[in-house]
């Protein structure tokens, strides 16, 4: 603790630093280093007039916005010029100041037709731009005022022109058409609209077709404000661009390089298989696992859609560095043909790494790690990759709550298999991405030096694909997990005498049933301001065999006597949780507000009054509520007495969570980015624990057992790497007595007990979510 009341101190003497420093900033001028006739360009500000219904106005305003250049000089939490003032005084003037942004620089006339053509663009024709130039003694600023009115929508869409054959494969892929009737006119849906028939003309056999072949008429003297579209194919269409073509002969060269000439390739080093003209010089790689994944056969019409499923394919595959198809036109006199060349050239299979590493967790135990581990990607030479990791640490506890040091040493190994290994045939055809069969087997030793020793292995069965670029299936039909403790020290025994709930947690440690679940990511997309993330996961252990047993046996095990399986009991419970995430980015992409919600309950039954230790849910730490330390919240409104909180086994657990948390992220200076974020939630029991009164979850009480925390960090952000200090401190104490829970009005900054008492300082690496 005193080192906690150290780094609070100097905290506290850094943001006492920090305001004065923005005193002092204030009392520079920002204007002090201009010349004579130069104003110093502020912003601009935007007013959106609208007449009729604007669907998107926001989007609308914000596209608007973007357009505005250039950018004025930052402002550190919307008040002072820290990066001017870092120029103007000539402190870090050339890594970190900035110069004067002038309104000499700033050319209103050509944004305010920028904006005018995007306005056009969007089938407000008849929209109005204007702008006004506010200038002061030595600053400026603009206004720009936009009136706009319902935009011209689309009437009917007409293809026409001379190239008959292909005109009617336009027409028959014209019911997917995204230029419907009453849909707004926008030049931007008019280009997609051509990339949209281009790739479904290539889906025909097209392969020299392109968008820039396509061109629309717009009328608009129709009137009531509607547009009808006239599409046309380019005269003079380059040879073969209006004709279908089929695949030839297909080539698979498994060992290109740019130093082995292809032509040089014999006779002898061609094999014939699954209609493919096979290449492996090397002998690296059996043809299966490759041919299975090219999707041009000969003979078939060229599609598109099959050229970027067997690029996709070969590249998931993981052995390959590099993967190109190059077509070749062949001479026909009956259908044209193109033969296809497919050069693969392959990775460095086999790999060996050691490292050493500093960890921190979310439970405040931090220490030094050691990993090696050993990988072939092209194991049975079928490009399956196997994995084997060793891994070796020691921790020790940065918080006086949780006491004891621990070392952790584990084993695990794993086989991911090219595709679905099933008793039946799955079609994996529809995505672009190659499915993965997964057989994992660990083992680990875990000694918590004050409290216990367990071993534990695990096996898996499952299999891993993805439906698209943001959509993840995981789903093992078979895992186990056995744990056994190896030692009990008297405390820990003790602990379990006293505590039978917890005593039951550690019995039931053999865990035999199916997981499932689902991950939603859409953050590779940068051109977005809102990104989702969600993760749906479902979890059963000991279901089937307790049925099979029960109906061998003609009774039903109960947690009292329970089924046992190789004379150990086991587990059962359904398990079920979320993780739903939220990122909004500002026009600038320089501010985040992100947000969380995670919820989860498992329900024991059965064979099991408790949920096994290492399946209950937990809460608080460094990614979690911040503000209390980590897994000594809760459950529900019970608190550790004084009397035991020495000797307490403070890893709290429950069957039900419920969390929420918020964060503001914003820029400060170059790499350093700060936080404000509100943090709620706690842990509960399904059933009475004797020994945690106020454990049990209610729906008439849990909203008034919710923690809630606040704070205020640090991150030091490289990209690749992410230094977090985050100080917190509690709203709401859930473990106070009801009427006294909300504290808010108690925070006394000033004090250095309440500091001593309150404050928690977590130092972390990478962001909370």
């Amino acid at each position: 603790m005193r080192s906690l009341g150290r780094s609070i101190s100097i905290w506290c003497a850094l943001c006492v630093m920090c305001c004065l420093g923005a005193i002092l900033f204030a009392s520079c001028s920002s204007t002090s280093s201009l010349q004579k006739g130069e104003k110093l360009y502020t912003g601009a500000d935007l007013t959106m007039t609208t007449r009729g219904e604007i669907p998107d106005e926001d989007e609308l305003s914000d596209q608007l916005e973007r357009l505005i250049t250039p950018d004025p000089n930052g402002k550190l939490f919307g008040l002072f010029r820290v990066k001017l003032w870092m120029y103007n005084a000539g402190i870090f003037k050339k890594s970190m100041g900035e110069p004067p942004v002038l309104l000499q620089s700033v050319q209103p006339d050509r944004v305010a037709s920028r904006m005018k053509s995007l306005l056009e663009s969007k089938g407000y024709f008849l929209a109005n731009v204007r702008y006004k130039v506010n200038e002061e003694a030595q600053k400026a600023n603009i206004e720009y005022k936009v009136e706009v009115s319902t935009p011209y929508v689309i009437d009917s869409v007409v293809v026409e022109g001379a190239h008959a054959p292909l005109l009617d494969s336009i027409r028959i892929v014209m019911p997917k058409t995204l230029l419907r009737k009453g849909v707004p006119y926008d030049l931007a849906t008019l280009r997609a609209e051509r990339v949209r028939i281009d790739s479904a003309l290539k889906d025909r056999g097209y392969f020299y077709f392109s968008p820039e072949f396509l061109y629309f008429k717009a009328d608009s003297t129709a009137g009531s404000k509607s547009v009808d579209l006239y599409l046309n194919v380019k005269k003079g269409l380059p040879e073969g661009a209006d004709r279908i073509y089929q695949i030839g002969d297909v080539y698979i060269n498994s060992g290109y390089t740019l130093t082995r000439d292809s032509a040089a390739v014999l006779p002898a080093d061609t094999t014939i298989v699954d209609g493919f003209h096979y290449v492996d010089i090397d002998k690296k790689f059996d043809p299966p696992p490759i041919t299975r994944s090219v999707y041009l056969h000969k003979g078939d019409p060229y599609r598109r859609e099959n050229h970027d499923l067997t690029l996709n394919r070969l590249m998931n595959l993981g052995v390959f560095k590099f993967v190109n198809v190059r077509f070749e036109e062949r001479d026909s006199a009956d259908v044209p043909r193109l033969d296809t060349q497919v050069y693969l050239t392959p990775q460095l299979m086999k790999t060996i790494r050691f490292e050493l590493q500093g960890v921190s967790k979310s439970n405040n135990f931090a220490g030094p790690v050691v990993n090696s581990s050993y990988q072939n990607k092209n194991l049975f030479k079928s490009a399956v990759l196997f994995k084997l990791n060793l891994e070796a640490g020691f921790e020790a506890s940065i918080s006086s709550k949780q006491g004891g040091n621990s070392y952790d040493v584990s084993l695990r190994g794993e086989l991911q298999f090219p595709r679905f290994i099933t008793p039946f045939d799955i079609d994996d055809v529809s995505s672009l991405f190659v499915p993965k069969t997964r057989v994992a087997l660990g083992f680990r030793l875990l000694d918590r030096l004050q409290y216990y020793q367990m071993i534990s292995g695990d096996a898996t069965f499952g299999y891993t694909w993805k439906e698209s670029l943001n959509k993840q299936h995981d789903l093992n039909p078979f895992a186990f997990t056995f744990a056994r403790l190896t030692r009990r020290t008297d405390k820990f025994t003790e602990l379990l005498r006293t505590n039978p709930f917890l005593r039951k947690s550690f019995e039931e440690q053999f865990i035999i049933g199916p997981n499932y679940s689902f991950t939603y990511n859409d953050q590779l997309d940068q051109t977005k301001k809102n990104h989702v993330y969600f993760k749906g996961s479902a979890d059963f252990s000991g279901n089937i065999l307790y049925a099979a047993q029960s109906l061998i046996t003609g009774k039903k095990g109960t947690s009292d006597n329970p089924h046992m399986i190789l004379g150990t009991v086991y587990s059962q419970y359904s398990k079920f949780d979320i993780d739903l995430r939220h990122y909004y980015n500002s026009v600038s992409q320089t501010t985040m507000l992100a947000s969380r919600l995670i919820a989860g309950v498992g329900f024991p039954y059965g064979n099991s009054s408790t949920l096994p230790y290492v399946k209950q849910f937990y809460i608080a730490g460094s990614n979690s509520i911040r503000a209390f330390e980590p897994r000594t919240l809760g459950p529900g409104s019970y608190r550790i007495p004084d009397s035991l909180v020495s000797s307490a086994f403070n890893d709290q657990a429950g069957d039900v969570k419920l969390e929420a948390n918020l964060d503001f992220r914003f820029p400060i200076v170059s790499i350093v980015r700060g936080a404000l974020f509100l943090d709620a939630g706690n842990i509960w029991l399904l059933h009475d624990d004797p020994g945690r009164p106020g454990s049990k979850f209610s729906t008439k009480t849990f909203l008034d057992e919710i923690a809630v925390g606040t704070g205020f960090g640090i991150r030091f952000d490289l990209s690749f790497f992410v230094l977090r200090f985050d100080i917190a401190w509690p709203l709401r104490v859930p473990s106070n007595p009801p009427g006294e829970r909300w504290i808010a009005d108690r925070i006394k900054f000033w004090n250095r007990d309440w500091m001593k008492n309150n404050l928690v300082l977590n130092i972390a690496i990478g962001y909370p979510f």
